[in-house]
């Protein structure tokens, strides 16, 4: 579907998600060193589970502000969240405040998201809704690859101090721009807030749900370790690997949307997850080299693979990402949406929390155990992908 059938506000929240992405992770192939120069070395696996704990504790809560109070409400939180944390980041001298800076942090993402992602669904018409979801992924997409390439730069050149600063700057853009958005909820499906434990969750959407939490058990794994297993291959840039699988994740994001679409939402988790066994078997042939662990290792050894299981991961995450959304989205309607979005991220945030922590299990001291960190990723996109194929042949529609 072309750019122009979507509404104009489509594109507004899309500029708005993309700074707001580019906000939080410009910083992040950073904070391992940060975390160091404060003498946290050990605590470096924490740097992703700090963050994701606090999105998790979050996502229930936004769901719910989400569908009784209003989509902008969640989105403009959360970018709050940012920018107090990124005035404090430079106030961080201690191991333990830097980690508590992290949890504060972890709220944007348990906020803004859940709104933003809401807001797409609602108006998008079901029908074209895996390409809207496909569009708005791009530009997440887009955000977090510019942060990933230009964080290391700024802070070569700038200094950490300013790259916090610019982290709060991209911040209040977003926010800005959530602010210039209508709100899609009807003034009579507002409610006062009323805790209920049981309203907090929306276990129609667990079968996406499911699928997600397996494939963010890498997505944990990798943004802990791949900074560092980038510069022990001999490559300068941390990010390098972050920035390869996004930047072909975009590409695929489109695709993905229309097979979505057309064939169903396990059809597009099952190519996604597929790519992305084999992304982590290449990983995992480079991991159990000996040459890695060479003082003077040549990076030309092992480009052509690490490339290649870079933009083989990108292109499950193109086609993940989408289908699990649009999924999610089928399973609820107006009034509840903004429940079933955040019971899919909560599984996001249990992935990538798990994720974080057993890469932290394979830390020796300050050696990674990468095939260990590789196979328990793998293991699991072997089951996402397992359970998707079982989805097809069962001829199961997700709604």
């Amino acid at each position: 579907m072309s750019s122009f059938t979507y509404p104009r506000t489509f594109w507004i929240m899309c500029m708005g998600a993309m700074s707001f992405f580019l906000s939080f992770n410009i910083i992040l192939p950073e904070l391992p060193t940060a975390l160091r120069n404060l003498g946290g070395a050990e605590y470096v696996g924490w740097i992703i589970p700090a963050f994701s704990v606090s999105a998790l504790i979050a996502r229930p809560i936004s769901g719910w502000i989400t569908d009784n109070m209003g989509r902008r409400w969640t989105m403009i939180g959360g970018c709050l969240f940012c920018i107090v944390a990124g005035c404090f980041y430079p106030l961080a001298t201690t191991v333990m405040g830097f980690l508590f800076i992290r949890i504060l942090h972890g709220f944007s993402t348990g906020f803004t998201p859940t709104g933003f992602i809401s807001y797409t669904a609602d108006i998008v018409d079901e029908s074209h809704r895996g390409r809207a979801m496909g569009w708005q992924g791009f530009y997440n997409n887009v955000g977090t690859s510019l942060g990933y390439a230009f964080g290391a730069v700024i802070a070569l050149h700038l200094g950490m101090d300013n790259l916090y600063y610019t982290s709060i700057l991209l911040a209040l853009i977003a926010c800005i721009l959530f602010l210039y958005l209508p709100e899609t909820m009807p003034k009579s499906n507002r409610r006062a807030f009323r805790f209920d434990l049981a309203n907090l969750f929306y276990w129609p959407a667990w079968k996406p749900s499911m699928i997600m939490f397996l494939v963010c058990i890498s997505l944990g794994s990798i943004l802990t370790v791949m900074p560092d297993f980038t510069v022990g291959l001999g490559f300068n840039n941390k990010g390098l690997f972050l920035s390869l699988y996004i930047a072909s994740s975009l590409v695929f994001r489109l695709v993905s949307g229309k097979i979505s679409d057309r064939l169903g939402r396990p059809w597009s988790t099952a190519i996604g997850t597929g790519t992305q066994v084999l992304s982590m078997g290449l990983l995992l042939f480079i991991a159990t080299q000996q040459g890695l662990y060479s003082d003077k290792i040549d990076p030309n050894q092992f480009l052509v693979w690490y490339v290649t299981s870079a933009i083989l991961y990108g292109i499950g995450q193109g086609f993940n990402a989408p289908s699990l959304f649009a999924w999610a989205s089928d399973t609820a309607d107006i009034q509840h949406r903004g429940r079933a979005l955040a019971m899919l991220f909560i599984f996001l945030e249990l992935g990538i929390i798990f994720g974080g922590l057993a890469a932290n299990f394979f830390l020796d001291n300050t050696t990674w155990n990468y095939a260990g960190i590789f196979a328990v990723s793998g293991i699991a996109f072997l089951l996402a992908f397992g359970y998707s194929i079982l989805c097809i042949l069962n001829n199961k529609k997700p709604q």
